[in-house]
């Protein structure tokens, strides 16, 4: 099954006509539009982090969410580092290898982004959503506030959130929500850029505003959204008929490659996530593998060369 949570109803209506979703009647905490038949429910959580982790939580234990589950985030966000106003063409960097993300005005075609790095900015923590599904989106990095952003606080985060390029209300509280659920490789969070901060300080007024506009944002892209929601469905009918690392054999060369790379916990689960990923993909991992130990990547004498290996077959999975 496929979980989206979407803030505002303006911004998930586009999404639910396309996937032809219909409301459920019996429900009175959240709106929900749910398809039997796909295995997709749509929940409207709300604006802001509290709403957003509550409607995660309840719909997550109604439905018992499990391994074979995924759960995706659709929203719209603000962009950082702004220059020349909203008509103007911005830069920032996102990620540890500072990749150049390339932000335009408002609903431009390229201002739709699948996020690879959370910050919350209440706890100043940090998460990071393991993303196996190949896409043409680009990445960025974004911080999760408690109240809409002015263009006055957004001026402020050009110098002092260097390294983060959206800025919304509810991602790192979906993440930290649904984590208790579900393992990071089940979660995707898709933002759509809306605006550089809004000019009013008034909250109430500020949502208004923004609700006005996010429909059609959101409909501009509703198409790749709709594409990413089928290939998390096909993921998610994998992972119910197919039962992960195949074989005996299998398991033992993950032990190995666990032992040689000196891995931590957090690196097990994620090298155990990979592979049963390629697994449910028809990747022959094995044989990447045994490259990267012919190369002398592996075996390794410390943790550091150990997470080089990890995302050297994460790269040879995923290409």
């Amino acid at each position: 099954m496929v979980f989206i949570f979407m803030a505002l109803y303006p911004e998930a209506k586009p999404v639910i006509k396309r996937l032809g979703l219909r409301k459920r009647t019996d429900r009175t905490r959240f709106q929900e539009f749910v398809s039997e038949e796909s295995g997709i429910v749509l929940t409207i959580t709300g604006v802001g982090p509290v709403a957003a982790a509550a409607a995660v939580s309840a719909v997550l234990t109604e439905y018992d969410a499990g391994p074979e589950d995924q759960l995706l985030s659709v929203g719209t966000a603000a962009a950082l580092h702004g220059e020349g106003g909203a008509a103007g063409r911005m830069e920032s960097f996102s990620g540890e290898n500072h990749s150049s993300v390339k932000l335009r005005s408002a609903g431009d075609a390229s201002d739709i982004f699948l996020l690879n790095k959370l910050l919350d900015q209440n706890s100043d923590r940090t998460f990071y959503p393991d993303m196996l599904i190949k896409t043409d989106f680009k990445e960025a990095a974004a911080i999760t506030g408690s109240t809409v952003l002015s263009q006055r606080a957004a001026a402020f985060m050009k110098v002092a959130a260097e390294g983060y390029d959206l800025y919304d209300m509810e991602s790192a509280a979906v993440y930290q929500a649904g984590n208790i659920y579900l393992g990071p490789h089940q979660m995707s969070f898709i933002r759509v850029v809306s605006d550089e901060g809004v000019e009013t300080a008034d909250r109430e007024q500020a949502v208004s505003d923004l609700a006005a506009r996010v429909n059609a944002v959101i409909n501009s892209h509703v198409e790749e959204i709709s594409d990413y929601v089928e290939k998390l469905l096909a993921l998610s009918e994998k992972e119910k008929y197919r039962g992960g690392i195949s074989d005996k054999s299998s398991e033992g060369l993950v032990d190995k490659i666990i032992e040689d790379g000196h891995f931590s916990k957090v690196m097990q689960d994620q090298l155990r996530q990979y592979v049963k990923y390629a697994v449910l993909s028809g990747v022959d991992w094995e044989k990447a593998v045994q490259g990267i130990y012919d190369e002398g990547m592996l075996p390794t004498i410390d943790k550091r060369g150990g997470k080089k290996a990890l995302d050297r077959i994460k790269n040879c999975i995923l290409k």
